[in-house]
């Protein structure tokens, strides 16, 4: 299997570019100093993801960050032993990883990965459903939600500056406004 760019509906999931397209992609990320996000929804895409920095180097900034998708039909089962197996076969070159679980399997992925020292992915792109018979309003409900996971669990969410530090991404807020 080939990394997987980007999905539209995870019930019509079947949007796989293949290495070549991702290897141009990455070079071109490179060249413009964009700090990638690697989705690996499968152990493939982690086998993937060592041939890119092994025929490319690292990315911009030097820091790898990937994002497990777990739950998505066809990919990796939304469990934590599937999540743990993923962390395991990572490269030694990524500094940083999160995940995320599609629908029923996101309160286990959020547990699983704060103890295991990742981070998260959380948001309406993933669940719509709050819980079981009322879907969610608006994202600061997830993002709540899993702040207060991450306190109890005495990880405590990033602020903005410590995110764009940790995945080596420039502020160019400031850049953007002298324009």
């Amino acid at each position: 299997m080939q990394p997987h760019l980007r999905h539209r509906k995870f019930r019509q999931w079947r949007v796989y570019e293949s290495l070549p397209f991702i290897s141009e992609l990455y070079v071109q990320a490179q060249e413009r100093e964009v700090v990638p996000e690697f989705e690996l929804f499968d152990l493939g895409h982690v086998a993937a993801l060592r041939r890119l920095i092994d025929a490319h180097g690292l990315p911009y900034g030097g820091k790898v960050h990937v994002d497990f998708v777990t739950g998505v039909p066809g990919g990796m089962p939304g469990t934590v032993q599937a999540l743990a197996a993923g962390v395991a076969a990572l490269p030694a070159e990524v500094t940083s990883w999160s995940a995320t679980g599609i629908g029923r399997a996101h309160l286990p992925i959020v547990a699983g990965a704060l103890a295991m020292g990742g981070h998260l992915r959380v948001g309406m792109e993933d669940n719509l459903m709050f819980m079981r018979g009322r879907q969610v309003d608006h994202n600061m409900e997830l993002v709540a939600r899993a702040a207060h996971i991450a306190h109890e669990l005495q990880r405590p969410p990033m602020s903005g500056a410590q995110a764009r530090e940790m995945l080596g991404i420039k502020d160019r807020r400031s850049a953007a406004r002298a324009d």
